[in-house]
């Protein structure tokens, strides 16, 4: 487009007019470009004629001399005259034709520069971006198994990619996905099996709780001493509680945990007497000290007493199998930041790290040293269902003293107003 003049272009335009500036006469100027700095001298040493400055008219004196070499990007010009020599220095380097772009626009060889490595950038660029799509269609096909797996839908094709590496990892997940479904149908009938005996176990309960509550009544209706009585009606009472433990059994194993609960808001005070009350009933029947600790304020507590009750059970019984002989169970009932808390504790072996993580698991039974034949793992689960039914938790932690565990059943508590 004749927008840049070749970096040779002015020692060109010289070599042409060479002849020309060697034979005029007088000598003629106009025949070097206006860009190139000359020196006319006489052959004694007169100068004759400059545009050169003094610096630069030594420079050309010091070529004449050999002195000074011409380079590959300024150069000196020797033409000889009847009379004496001209010298002439000029640069080799493109220049732009318009005097505007000369002056304002950066040298033609650092824009020519800046050009190729911002071609170079938008070429990564592009070529990053076009293989970045590509890969990414064939990434498809893991991502979308990746996906169904995880939602473990495993009635799926696994698509192909033209990829050999990427087709590999996809026969992986193939293999991961048979794999998956068949330790899912393992689980699952595990699972179906374990419940049929739960719901076998809870329905063969009734039978012997049935005569057990019976026969209770049958004694009430016989002479009986007053101590006799008590303990008569603490086996009709506890027997049907059993009953109605295992009918809740078998509709948490049918159907699952029932959200379903007969709330009333209560004061604490009267939950932490009817709490504490139970503990003395379980103790006494199990000949099993307990330690009492009761410092509520005033407050109210949405609840389900009969499923608290339930709860808090459990944790006694559990304190009791793992209390040693002779040892107390301790019940500490006390409001902590807008909490109702109901700590039971033993003085047993405690806690392993593990049973601090999954001792409220179904089933889960720790250690041999912290489980046994009749103990099933459910006791702490079924408090921790009850505390989350209520909007609360439960809180595993062994003493500070290192002897014995700590289990906290904890409610949230409602404004005074």
């Amino acid at each position: 487009m004749n927008g840049i003049v070749p970096a040779d272009a002015t020692e060109q335009f010289i070599l042409r007019n060479k002849a020309k500036i060697a034979q005029a006469e007088p000598f003629d100027p106009t025949l070097i470009p206006e860009n190139v700095g000359y020196v006319y001298l006489a052959d004694d040493g007169r100068l004759l004629a400059s545009n050169m400055s003094e610096g630069e008219r030594k420079k050309a004196m010091a070529f004449l001399r050999g002195q000074v070499m011409s380079t590959s990007s300024s150069a000196y010009m020797e033409i000889k005259r009847p009379e004496g020599v001209v010298v002439t220095h000029y640069t080799l380097k493109p220049r732009y034709t318009n005097p505007w772009m000369e002056n304002h626009f950066p040298a033609v060889n650092y824009l020519f520069a800046a050009l190729m490595v911002s071609f170079c950038f938008i070429s990564s660029m592009a070529i990053t971006v076009i293989w970045a799509m590509r890969l990414t269609k064939q990434l498809t096909p893991m991502i979308e198994a990746s996906e169904e797996i995880a939602k473990q839908n495993l009635d799926f094709e696994i698509g192909t990619s033209t990829i050999k590496e990427f087709n590999g990892v996809l026969n992986a997940f193939e293999k991961m996905k048979i794999a998956l479904s068949r330790s899912l149908r393992e689980k699952w009938t595990e699972e179906a099996n374990r419940k049929n005996q739960i719901s076998s176990l809870a329905h063969d309960l009734k039978t012997p709780v049935a005569i057990i509550h019976g026969n209770a009544e049958l004694l009430k209706e016989t002479k009986l001493s007053d101590e006799q009585r008590s303990y008569v009606d603490f086996i009709a009472k506890n027997s049907t509680r059993i009953s109605t433990y295992a009918h809740a059994l078998m509709e948490v194993n049918q159907f699952g945990v029932s959200e379903e609960l007969d709330l009333k808001r209560l004061h604490i005070s009267v939950v932490a007497e009817k709490i504490a009350a139970l503990a003395r009933e379980i103790a006494n029947t199990y000949r099993c000290p307990i330690e009492e600790s009761l410092d509520v304020g005033n407050s109210y507590v949405s609840v389900d007493l009969k499923q608290l009750e339930r709860g808090v059970q459990n944790l006694l019984m559990n304190a009791i199998h793992y209390a040693p002989e002779a040892s107390a169970v301790e019940l500490l009932i006390s409001t902590g930041e807008n909490t109702l808390e109901m700590t039971v504790g033993d003085y047993g072996p405690g806690f392993s790290d593990e049973d601090l993580k999954r001792a409220s698991e179904p089933f889960y039974r720790g250690d041999k040293s912290r489980h046994s034949s009749t103990h099933y793992g459910l006791g702490l689960y079924t408090a921790k269902t009850v505390a989350e039914l209520h909007h609360g938790s439960l809180r595993l932690t062994n003493r500070s003293s290192g002897q014995g565990a700590m289990v906290t059943l904890m409610l949230p508590l409602e404004n005074n107003a």
